[in-house]
Parts: C-alpha cells; structure tokens; sequence
C-alpha cells in the first residue's frame, strides 16, 4: 500500500468567510495529486462546515474527508459572551484537538492564528502553508506572523512587493496563484443578486471592524439616517462579520431599531449573503473604508465612495491606495450628498484605476484556475520537502 502524506486544511472561524479563499485548493489538491497527498478539511462551526460542502459540490472527482473539531462543553456556554471581546475559542479548538495536528503532515490554513500550533503548543515539525483570506491594503494584512508559515499562496504581485519590502517574504517559500474565491462565487450566482424590489441605484455599506481606522461609529448611523431621509436610493448594510460579533472590543455602536424598518435599507450583520458576495454583486456604488472587499467589489468595475471619518491623510499611504480609485468624502455633512450624486459622473475617471489595480492585485492565467494553480504551487513545494518525501517513500 502507498503511503500519502496527511493535508489538512483548518477553518477555524465563527463565520464561514475564510472558506472560499482555502477550500478550492483542498479540492484541486486530492482531484489532481490524490496519488500522494490524503486530503482533510477541518471546521470549527456548523456554517463552516456547510459551506465547504457546498463549494465541494463544484469540483466532482474531489476525495476529500470532512472533519468537524469540538471545543470542551464548558467553553460552549460562556463563549457567546467571552467572543464579544476576544475569538478565545480559536485558540481552545487549537488546544483541544493537538492530537488531530499531530496527526498531520501539512496543515494549511487561511488565518495566521493556526500559528499557535508552532508558537505555544510546540508542534514544531509540522509543515504550515497559509492562503490569506484579504486582499486589502491595510496595514494588518501584512501581519508579521506570516514568518510562521513555511509556504505562503499570495493572489497577485502586490503583495509580493509589500512583503518583500517588509523582510516578510522569502524567496523559493512563496507562489504567486490568484484568488479561488472569484471561481467559487461565479458559480454560486451565474446571474446577479437581486435585493429589492425596485430599479433604484443600490449602494452597498461595508465598514471594517478595526475602528481605529474604519467609519462605523463615527459616521455609521449618519449613513443609515442619510438613506432613511433617502428613498429614492436602496441601501444595504453589510459590515465585517467581525464588527458586531465582537461588539464589545470594538466598543460597536448599536442600529436604532428605526432602520430596521426603512423598506429601503437592507441589514445584514454576518450571514451567508455578506460572505458570498450577494451584496457585492448586487449593489450598483461601494461605500467602505479600509476592508479588503472594495477589491472583490471591483472585479465588476463600478464607482466607489470611502468614507475618511478619522480625518486619516491618506495621499500616498499604500495602506490607502485603494481609495485612489473612488471618491473620498471628507466631511459627511458637507460631502456626502454631492459625492454620491456624481458616483456615475466620474466613473470614467476611476474605471482604469480600478482595472489596473485589479490586475496589480490578483493574478490570472488562461487555460488555469486559481484553485488549479495553487494545488500545483503546493504540491511542488511539498515534494521537495524532505519529510514529505521520506513519507511518500521518494529517494532524496
């Protein structure tokens, strides 16, 4: 009987938004080297779980075995507490399951917390690839625990010259494959989303959770109170899944029960349809700030607006480069009204912007995909590994 090496991939998350950005190459790795490698994929959480049953359903041939991590039963009970203020889980699901990473030869996962594996639990032999799960330019996406992993798939050379440019990246331990996620998402909606009932311009509101940096609670309700005042325009608000599911650190001020009501506001506050890109799709203008998803939101090229509460000079700042493909507001009160008004307007401005920092940001390759060209990146990296070829039984 051939030995295969033992893949896991991790998600270890309370919401199901890193899923797409890891799982295809789980899939594309058993369809196409399922000769060498036994692939697991290992979920913290029910919608996790679902998910990846579902993205499975688009790679037919895959042999993938589905594994759901427990936490002890007592952190059951005080977590919907204790995760308003920390994601103290992640780490208990580490801890509780070390036999299961163990077990493995190669974990990959699409967040850096999985390198605690390494850090604090002490499984130093283990093999760590991660994916990233933001194609954003805020400064914690260039995190320096990515040193933790032995092999990183980047979407596009962007972030090979951050990192570089920050001693984060080395060369031979880094390739440059795309990102799954668009494969994925082209499959669950072949046609646009629809979210009402009307031919009105529909603006998406994604606010980060990082409110040092992001809108909410300084400009948030003002948003919401601009379109109730507003009809004549559709709103969905649909922030970061980590703003109102850790409230309490992120000190997140609350939705007057008043916009609930409004049949031209949408809220969404973390399900499926804020991690499937149904908002992003259906929405005709983005409103943000510094969250990855402006750049999942330009794969179809349309205006966007950032909202500047904390006054950030941001001219020049690669933490900020993608605000130079929309309008800035400023002053909400003096900007907002007339900044949206000519979102159309100037959109022939920002259209090449948009295009060029899309290409800059996520790589592509006729005749492949993403998922495709990440399993290979990873299955040429393993076998040069000197565990993975003595457990694979290949002569160095």
């Amino acid at each position: 009987m051939t030995l295969k090496a033992r893949v896991g991939f991790l998600f270890n998350h309370y919401s199901p938004h890193q899923v797409p950005h890891a799982a295809p190459y789980a899939f594309e790795l058993s369809r196409h080297y399922g000769d060498r490698f036994e692939v697991l994929i290992a979920c913290a959480t029910d919608a996790e779980f679902n998910f990846v049953r579902k993205i499975a359903s688009f790679y037919p041939g895959a042999k993938v075995r589905f594994i759901r991590l427990p936490v002890p039963r007592y952190y059951q009970i005080f977590d919907p507490f204790i995760s308003t203020w920390a994601f103290g889980r992640k780490t208990i699901l580490l801890k509780s399951n070390l036999q299961f990473f163990r077990s493995l030869d190669v974990l990959v996962a699409p967040e850096r917390h999985c390198s605690r594996l390494r850090t604090k639990f002490g499984i130093k032999d283990l093999i760590m690839i991660h994916t990233r799960h933001g194609a954003g330019d805020r400064e914690g996406g260039f995190d320096p625990k990515i040193k933790y992993f032995d092999f990183v798939l980047l979407p596009g050379q962007k972030y090979v010259d951050r990192l570089k440019g920050l001693g984060l990246l080395v060369e031979g331990k880094y390739a440059v494959v795309g990102w799954p996620k668009f494969e994925v998402i082209a499959k669950l909606h072949p046609i646009r989303p629809k979210i009402f009932d009307n031919e009105n311009i529909t603006v998406v509101y994604n606010p980060h959770f990082d409110q040092g940096v992001a809108s909410w609670n300084k400009w948030g309700l003002k948003v919401l109170q601009f379109f109730a005042n507003h009809p004549e325009y559709n709103l969905i608000f649909a922030p970061h899944a980590v703003l109102f599911k850790r409230r309490l650190r992120h000190k997140t001020r609350r939705i007057p029960k008043r916009f609930y009501h409004c049949p031209n506001i949408h809220i969404d506050l973390g399900s499926m349809a804020s991690v499937d890109m149904t908002y992003i799709l259906a929405a005709d203008i983005y409103l943000g700030d510094v969250s990855s998803q402006v750049y999942e939101f330009i794969w179809k090229p349309r205006p966007c607006i950032y909202l500047n509460a904390h006054r950030i000079k941001w001219q020049g700042n690669p933490f900020y480069f993608h605000w130079t493909f929309g309008q800035v507001v400023e002053d909400f009160e003096r900007d907002f009204e007339t900044v949206l008004k000519r979102a159309f307007e100037l959109e022939a401005i920002y259209r090449p912007k948009q295009k060029e920092a899309f290409r800059y940001t996520f790589y592509d390759e006729p005749g492949s995909t993403a998922a495709e060209r990440g399993a290979k990146a990873i299955s040429r990296f393993l076998i040069k590994q000197p565990k993975i070829r003595a457990k694979l039984g290949l002569r160095n």
